[in-house]
């Protein structure tokens, strides 16, 4: 059986790599799941929705009377 030599520097360069792209998708990930969570709260936390009935339908309350 044959050895195989593996240089470790080599090794360790490309996983510290790795671990800067999965923290690059982390923090991409947060971002993406911030900004949804911001997009909802403006849409369910905004008095005026309830004008258009379906949108009162999510928020289980009944539409304004204009």
């Amino acid at each position: 059986m044959s050895e195989i030599k593996i240089k470790s520097n080599g090794l360790r360069n490309e996983l510290k790599e790795i671990r800067k792209s999965i923290d690059k998708l982390t923090d991409a990930m947060i971002e993406i799941h911030i900004a949804q969570t911001n997009q909802q709260d403006e849409i369910f936390d905004n008095d005026d929705c309830c004008n258009d009935s379906e949108l009162c339908k999510c928020k289980g309350d009944k539409p304004k009377e204009i």
